[in-house]
């Protein structure tokens, strides 16, 4: 199970897609326990997690590990770091170094997003932040500077502004407010020689080859490309 947390995964008709999916993909299939993307299925944050903590052969995209869900599950991973960023209109030149210099700033977020989360859990009070139901709204805002910057996860933030025409070079990373290692999350019934295997296979995947990029680099620019290109197809 995958909540939509692009570009590591999102939703493409009746299909999930992304890196988090071609990654598990590959490294399942090299340890001999193939699954096709079929098998996984979006679902919320909440439920993914108690699903898998009460169910057998299930596994989570994209999560992360604290103290709390230690215990409750296996782990694969890091896939990957999920950088939560403040992203703000070049013309405007917000400085910021600290948290402190957010103070007074207009915050667009999506509403119970893993960024909102994080902004959260990180000291910014809710009252402060104005939150959206989707993506959408909140760019606009930030657009028509309604608001000053908006929260989201350095590569995930481009995909949202490709799609809705958004001019990147109009904008900039302001400020990186978090950044969170994200993993596979197995439920307990798993091997543990296939939960060694498989961080055994990532790691391989992950490793720096002769021309400088890892085989999970290349993954990661041709997914994003190619979640590029379909904006661009369904936009025509």
């Amino acid at each position: 199970m995958a909540a939509p947390y692009p570009p590591y995964s999102i939703s493409n008709g009746l299909r999930v897609e992304g890196i988090s999916v071609t990654t598990l993909m590959t490294i399942m299939q090299r340890c001999g326990t193939p699954i096709s993307n079929q098998e996984i299925k979006l679902a919320p944050w909440a439920y993914a997690y108690e699903c898998t903590a009460r169910t057998p052969q299930r596994i989570i995209l994209n999560a992360v590990r604290t103290p709390k869900t230690e215990q409750l599950y296996k782990w694969v991973g890091p896939i990957a770091t999920s950088k939560v960023v403040l992203i703000g209109r070049k013309k405007d030149k917000f400085l910021i170094n600290t948290k402190s210099d957010l103070k007074g700033l207009r915050i667009a977020t999506v509403r119970w997003s893993r960024p909102e989360k994080a902004l959260l859990a990180g000291g910014i009070n809710a009252n402060k932040l104005h939150r959206s139901p989707a993506h959408v709204q909140a760019l606009r805002k930030l657009s028509n500077g309604e608001v000053d910057l908006f929260a989201f996860t350095e590569k995930g933030a481009p995909y949202l502004m490709d799609g809705l025409g958004m001019m990147q070079d109009d904008y900039t990373i302001c400020y990186t407010f978090d950044e969170q290692p994200l993993y596979f999350a197995f439920s307990k019934d798993t091997d543990d020689s296939l939960i060694s295997q498989l961080n055994k296979e990532l790691k391989i995947l992950k490793a720096t080859g002769a021309s400088g990029q890892s085989q999970f680099d290349i993954l990661l620019a041709e997914e994003i490309q190619h979640q590029k290109t379909d904006h661009t197809c369904r936009r025509m």
